[in-house]
């Protein structure tokens, strides 16, 4: 597909609506939900698990078809993987929000220039949209409760519509979020722009038929190559985007 070239703005024109994934692309977050799930293995095992491993579980993880609970689904997954054990899922999800709770109330913060380009963005008339499958929970959380987040903006302030993980019945790659949030907006294919990080949310906005441009997330590295086939536009962090925005 093609890629944008830096010298034009043309990756905006005609577009009304920016729809925005969350983590890895506004959030500096995906590590540490790796963390996360490392610290709940090793909590309930002994076991320690690295970071990368945590990642490249999700994302072969992430490409099946999964009855129930997504996130439950992998817990389980890890837990019988890496400690060779069945584990009692609701004791996994409790030990999994209390370590949560601190990391997204107190150390998650917003990556460099996702404020001025949320704010930049909205000053200019864009209508925004956040599509994300983070549970609601840890969006009110952002938003009420984390000062770093709340410092730079608050989500509901900020976004004209957000779509979290309850309000669709698929998760990406599948298109579900993406339409429904064109659709509640009133706007064409052509009027929106997706912004996202991850192999699966690239292909959620080719499924949708509407124009990504890929921020490049660290964590991603592995499937890079795969994004920058599937992707309309990409820039290498969030700056770039920024620098165009205000040309």
């Amino acid at each position: 597909m093609l890629k944008l070239n830096f010298e034009s703005n043309n990756i905006l024109n005609n577009k009304k609506v920016i729809i925005f994934d969350l983590d890895g692309t506004l959030l500096d977050s995906v590590d540490m939900f790796n963390k996360i799930y490392a610290l709940v293995i090793e909590s309930i095992s002994n076991v320690k698990v690295s970071t990368n491993q945590i990642q490249e579980d999700w994302d072969e993880f992430a490409h099946q078809k999964i009855e129930g609970d997504f996130y439950d689904n992998f817990l389980l997954h890890l837990a019988e993987k890496h400690t060779n054990k069945k584990h009692d899922v609701n004791e996994m999800k409790k030990l999994y929000y209390e370590i949560e709770y601190k990391f997204i109330s107190e150390e998650l913060k917003y990556k460099k220039y996702s404020k001025e380009i949320v704010t930049e963005l909205k000053e200019r008339g864009y209508k925004l949209v956040l599509a994300t499958l983070t549970p609601k929970y840890a969006i009110d959380i952002y938003n009420d409760v984390n000062k770093n987040l709340i410092n730079d903006f608050k989500i509901y302030d900020i976004f004209d519509l957000v779509l979290t993980y309850e309000d669709v019945k698929e998760k990406k790659p599948n298109p579900e979020i993406y339409l429904n949030a064109m659709k509640r907006m009133n706007v064409s294919k052509e009027q929106c722009l997706i912004v996202e990080d991850s192999l699966e949310g690239v292909k959620a906005a080719n499924n949708a038929e509407i124009e990504v441009l890929n921020i490049v997330d660290e964590n991603m590295y592995k499937v890079q190559k795969t994004i920058d086939d599937l992707s309309n536009y990409k820039m290498n962090n969030l700056e770039e985007f920024y620098k165009l925005i205000i040309k």
